[in-house]
């Protein structure tokens, strides 16, 4: 995937400095894609320059059920943003709270490989089946926040994808980054396609 417009991605790990299994997935298919990166840790986050990047993407993290309340104040910007989001799993469950969702702690677990159904057609599907598989390593889950549209669900969690209303802004429950690559690539086509209609 190449575009005439150099992208340039931001990719911010939600877990603890040193632990780069959920950036390391994202930064080969953002790279095989054609673009450029840098990921930062989360914690460098406040009073970062965001705007040399087309697109950001929030990884997962492996912490434990303190994980919103603790990374909330590095993540403030996510509510004035207007570059195009990608928040996966931790990063959706931050995502959702800023935006007012209720954490929902233990009550949707999900460990292994589940099936989620699109509820409605998106960009983001782009070449995905209604139904597909997904890679879920969770215990908390979120309700769905205010101005945020339900994508996808499961049987299991009810809120598995969900784009804001008025802005390029999604977020996932399930880790895209194992087995549905598509869904990320489709991403940086609408940070491509944002980006293009800014010039």
């Amino acid at each position: 995937m190449k575009s005439e417009k150099s992208i340039h991605i931001l990719i911010v790990n939600s877990a603890e400095k040193g632990i780069n299994e959920f950036t390391r997935p994202i930064e080969n298919i953002v790279s095989n894609a054609g673009f450029t990166f840098e990921t930062i840790e989360y914690s460098d986050c406040s009073g970062f320059y965001f705007d040399g990047f087309d697109g950001i993407i929030l990884s997962g993290s492996p912490q434990g059920n303190d994980i919103v309340q603790h990374h909330l104040p590095w993540f403030q910007w996510l509510r004035t943003v207007e570059k195009p989001v990608l928040g996966i799993c931790a990063g959706h469950h931050i995502t959702g709270y800023l935006f007012g969702a209720k954490l929902l702690r233990s009550e949707e677990p999900e460990s292994g490989d589940f099936v989620v159904e699109v509820l409605q057609d998106d960009p983001l599907f782009l070449g995905l089946p209604q139904k597909f598989t997904v890679k879920q390593m969770h215990h908390d889950s979120i309700s769905l926040p205010p101005n945020f549209e339900l994508l996808a669900t499961s049987k299991t969690c009810h809120n598995q994808l969900m784009k804001h209303g008025t802005k390029p802004l999604y977020s996932c429950q399930f880790h895209p980054e194992y087995y549905n690559h598509r869904l990320i690539q489709n991403f940086l086509r609408i940070v491509i396609m944002e980006s293009l209609q800014l010039d």
